[in-house]
């Protein structure tokens, strides 16, 4: 009898660590990250952005996030600026791009002590393009009202093997400054490109460099979104169905840090036509899908466990990143948001 149930409770045991385990990832299941929580914060009103397909958040004016839609063309190109709960509040009308309308992604970033707003410009479902794939660039306008122009600088990209890619996702890494590039594959291995930014590239075509593949094929091979916190010190990339989220250890590229094997948020609830991941800082991230309809604009929230976040003394440290002579975040052991608040670490 003790020997049945040793063996019923052994069995037991394999079958909740299985339900307990991520996806598969290079043949290794997934820690669940559990430190995520999710809530609706609002609404993707389709009168304000038809099919949202890119957020990021505003660091020139915290507390607002920029979107776009996937289809920008003539003289209807634009992005808007949104409050969390979906209403609109500035609309940025673009000029002098090259005439690319298949927008994917949107990130911000820090460059030279200024902020930037950049566009990925690179969506090719038919796989037609080849080397005709851009990154939009502009200094990010403080967020007001009404409705403004800017004309865009633009970087133009081809991948290192000369053929057409389909890509969704760009991040942008205020540490490095440089971008990562996630491209979107149907059937068989996504891969991470970076590219350097630069503001005198010119006209030349650029080449990305591949830094590694992501997953195996299988169960994270259709990326849409993914961002890197303001600091630099966490990266998360989407599909449809996952959120897979990668440390930085230290002062390291990132180049290095995503070839280790990321957590999933196990928060994350697959959106149909989720597209969109934006950090708002090191614990916040937003997400909206792409549809037809309204849909809901999520908000989700990490619990900081005081002895994970505890930074040994002899460990490098990721480099503060200001933006006008104030600190974004520090891992000093004391936080401050972007509105300049001092936040004990129990309290975050």
């Amino acid at each position: 009898m003790k020997k049945k149930m040793s063996i019923l409770t052994i069995g037991l045991v394999i079958s909740l660590g299985v339900c307990a385990a991520g996806i598969n990832y290079n043949g290794t299941n997934l820690t669940l990250n559990n430190e995520f929580t999710r809530s609706q914060c609002g609404t993707a009103y389709k009168s304000v952005m038809p099919e949202i397909s890119g957020l990021a958040c505003s660091r020139t004016t915290p507390g607002y996030l920029w979107a776009h839609g996937d289809e920008n063309t003539g003289s209807n190109k634009k992005i808007v600026a949104i409050k969390p709960d979906g209403t609109l509040a500035m609309t940025v009308k673009i000029t002098g791009d090259p005439g690319r309308d298949d927008w994917e992604d949107i990130a911000t970033g820090v460059y030279n002590n200024k902020n930037y707003v950049f566009i990925g410009a690179f969506g090719d479902n038919d796989l037609k393009f080849k080397d005709a794939y851009y990154i939009y660039y502009f200094e990010e306008p403080a967020i007001t009202s009404g409705t403004k122009e800017i004309a865009v600088n633009y970087i133009r990209f081809g991948y290192p093997d000369n053929k057409a890619h389909n890509t969704e996702t760009l991040l942008y890494d205020n540490i490095e400054q440089v971008f990562y590039i996630a491209d979107k594959v149907k059937d068989g291995i996504c891969t991470l490109y970076s590219l350097p930014f630069r503001t005198n590239y010119g006209t030349n075509v650029q080449t990305v460099t591949k830094v590694t593949e992501l997953g195996n094929g299988t169960k994270f091979n259709f990326l849409t979104a993914g961002d890197i916190t303001p600091d630099g010190h966490w990266m998360a990339i989407k599909s449809k169905k996952f959120v897979l989220l990668w440390e930085r250890n230290g002062s390291e590229s990132l180049s290095e840090t995503v070839k280790r094997t990321p957590v999933q948020i196990a928060a994350y609830s697959e959106e149909t036509q989720g597209e969109s991941l934006a950090w708002l800082d090191a614990t916040t991230f937003y997400t909206t899908s792409d549809a037809k309809n309204d849909d809901k604009i999520y908000k989700y929230v990490r619990s900081i466990p005081t002895a994970v976040e505890q930074t040994p003394s002899t460990e490098k440290k990721v480099k503060k990143v200001m933006v006008n002579g104030q600190v974004l975040i520090s891992r000093d052991g004391t936080y401050y948001d972007l509105l300049g608040g001092k936040h004990d670490r129990h309290h975050l």
